[in-house]
């Protein structure tokens, strides 16, 4: 699956904030509903609970990275 790109969710934000009116003080809102939006678009699961799904413990005697 593809996760946004910085420059996606940039101008994700700038459209947002725009069409809003561009309110000062608020980039952080702007940047995360894009991230939101264009992650919900590319079918990405951003979930609280998703969030909290953890890798599985690699076998012993391999290298983890």
């Amino acid at each position: 699956m593809h996760t946004p790109h910085e420059n996606d969710i940039r101008a994700r934000a700038h459209a947002l904030w725009e069409q809003d009116g561009s309110p000062e003080g608020q980039a952080h809102d702007y940047w995360y509903r894009a991230e939101r939006e264009l992650s919900e678009e590319a079918g990405l699961d951003r979930s609280e609970q998703a969030a909290e799904v953890t890798q599985p413990t690699p076998p012993a005697g391999t290298l983890a990275r």
